[in-house]
């Protein structure tokens, strides 16, 4: 989701019925060394909240220094913390950038540290920490990882229902998915992977009996998903309401950024499968300011 969920299509989400919003994938190298870009990945508006920041990397004195390094940033907003925010530890980003660097999902086959990694964190974090994980990697699986740091004071797990080998294609193993629910009945277990609508949060909450489920890429363009599951109804989206959310997310990204450019990788999907979206999806690749945006819905 780097690219993607940024402070705007949070809050977007949030006012469609998310009951939790996550960060980018944030890299404790860089907030260890002050990279103003990564820095400013940490800003937010108090109305995304509950806000979970999502971290990667792979050495566990970083990932306590950046959480010290949240936790001082987040205190200037003056915000009930352990409310509010919390700290995830990404252990499920298959992107081969990530694997290369042996962080993401790649670090799942080194269980010992992950665990230092999970303990350092939990060890300096004044918020609730989660982790996400995937069904299984070269050496290791789900079950097993979550064996290995089970004990450890987290109070979420999301698993991604594919192995790092599936990538986002293929099934979701739901199975694997209930055997963890039941192994942590004390801890808030989350079912993620290839949910795109109503019928499949459906079906996979069926099959994994978890507390919950994340939604990633079913959400990009159809933010409205969160209040269909919750309401556990379909929602028809007219033209013209399409047309008010999409107006309302670019405003959203216009209070942060000068100008929609950086949004229209954004905005074409919210026109899947739609009458003319090849003529829209080219003339929201030229949009660069409300106006234009207006004039082309």
């Amino acid at each position: 989701m780097a690219g993607y969920t940024d402070s705007a299509f949070r809050l977007l989400c949030r006012e469609s019925g998310a009951d939790v919003v996550y960060s980018e994938m944030i890299s404790v190298d860089g907030l260890c060394h002050h990279n103003q870009k990564t820095l400013a990945m940490l800003k937010f508006n108090s109305k995304e909240c509950p806000l979970v920041f999502q971290l990667f990397g792979t050495d566990p004195q970083k990932f306590a220094t950046a959480t010290k390094i949240i936790h001082k940033i987040i205190t200037n907003y003056e915000l009930p913390i352990t409310s509010y925010v919390g700290i995830d530890i990404n252990f499920g980003c298959p992107a081969k950038k990530v694997a290369k660097s042996g962080a993401g999902a790649a670090l799942m086959n080194e269980l010992d540290k992950s665990y230092e990694i999970i303990k350092a964190v939990c060890n300096h974090s004044h918020f609730p920490v989660s982790i996400k994980i995937r069904a299984g990697v070269k050496k290791i699986s789900a079950l097993e990882f979550i064996e290995k740091v089970k004990d450890l004071p987290w109070t979420t797990v999301m698993i991604h229902g594919r192995t790092l080998k599936q990538g986002f294609i293929g099934d979701i193993d739901c199975q694997m998915i209930k055997e963890i629910k039941k192994l942590l009945p004390d801890k808030i277990v989350l079912a993620n992977g290839g949910i795109n609508d109503l019928p499949e949060a459906q079906k996979i909450l069926r099959e994994t009996k978890t507390d919950g489920l994340g939604l990633a890429r079913g959400a990009i363009g159809n933010p409205w998903l969160f209040e269909e599951i919750k309401r556990n109804a379909a929602k028809i989206i007219t033209a013209s309401a399409r047309h008010q959310i999409i107006l309302r997310h670019a405003k959203l990204f216009l209070k942060d950024n000068p100008s929609l450019v950086p949004l229209r990788k954004h905005l074409v999907h919210y026109f899947k499968g739609q009458k003319n979206a090849s003529t829209l999806r080219q003339q929201i690749i030229k949009a660069e300011t409300l106006a234009e945006l207006k004039k082309i819905l």
